[in-house]
Parts: C-alpha cells; sequence; structure tokens
C-alpha cells in the first residue's frame, strides 16, 4: 500500500479515468447497436445486460472509487496506530480519523465524505435508504478534498 497522499489521489483519479473510460466504450456500443441492431449475436440477453450495465455503471465505479478513499484510510489508521492488521469500518475511520489531527477535519468534509459512503452502501450493500444524488465527479471531489486533509506521507 502507498504511505504518500499523493499516490491515493493519483489512483483515485485513475478510477475515474477509467469511469469515464468505460462510459464513453458504453454510449459508442449504444449507438452502434441503434444504427445496426444484429450487431449482438447473443440476441436479447446480451440486449438486457447492456441495458443493465448502462443503469448500473456509475454506481458501480462510486463502489469502486470509495474502496479507493476507504484502502487509503485504512493504510493511515494502520500506520498512525503501527498495527498492520487493524480494521475499522469506514464510517468509524472517516470520523476517528477526520476528529483527531489537530483541529480535526471540518465537520462539513466529514460529512461529505459520509454521503458517499452512503452512496457506495446503496450500490454495494443493496440498502433501502435511497442516497442522495451523486456524479462521479463529485464523489470524487468530495473524497480527495477529506484525503487532502491527510499529512503528506505515513508509515
Amino acid at each position: 500500500m502507498p504511505y504518500r497522499r499523493f499516490e491515493w489521489h493519483e489512483h483515485i483519479k485513475d478510477v475515474e479515468g477509467e469511469y469515464i473510460a468505460a462510459r464513453f466504450a458504453l454510449d459508442r456500443l449504444k449507438a452502434q447497436f441503434v444504427a445496426t441492431p444484429d450487431i449482438l449475436t447473443r440476441g436479447d440477453e446480451t440486449h438486457t445486460y447492456l441495458r443493465a450495465t448502462d443503469r448500473n455503471l456509475e454506481g458501480t465505479y462510486l463502489v469502486r472509487l470509495f474502496a479507493a478513499f476507504e484502502a487509503a484510510l485504512r493504510s493511515y489508521d494502520r500506520a498512525r496506530h503501527n498495527d498492520p492488521t487493524r480494521n475499522q469500518n469506514a464510517s468509524v475511520l472517516i470520523d476517528m480519523t477526520g476528529g483527531r489531527r489537530g483541529q480535526g477535519i471540518l465537520m462539513t468534509i466529514r460529512d461529505r465524505a459520509h454521503a458517499v459512503r452512503r452512496v457506495r452502501n446503496y450500490w454495494a450493500h443493496e440498502v433501502d435508504a435511497t442516497p442522495e444524488p451523486m456524479t462521479i465527479a463529485e464523489a470524487r471531489a468530495r473524497l480527495q478534498t477529506y484525503l487532502s486533509w491527510l499529512p503528506d506521507e505515513w508509515g
């Protein structure tokens, strides 16, 4: 695991970049399917999966984006406590990390990270409560703002 905040920022930007590339490719495939409906040889099943992929793409990448952020927090938490096996849940990590650094991370920034966590929970755990709408770009910005409060290096 990296121990430099910059590397985590880059990793999160890479996940966002993968989403943008996947969205581009999926939109092209959908347009091609409209222009040439027989392009899909598996029939209706593939078309059904294509529609589901389109519907779930942003949620899938929100889960990946939050996973990268959570890994950064976990890396920082384990280094701070000198315990490579330490394992806190994401909600606790956001609050504990945010509340301990000198003056702490502003509560509004923590709340915005928790909002991304709730969106992740909606997609990853199929919870019933519908979270606020959030784009990949908004989620990335919220998570990177939180990370910007961590030291440049740890470990």
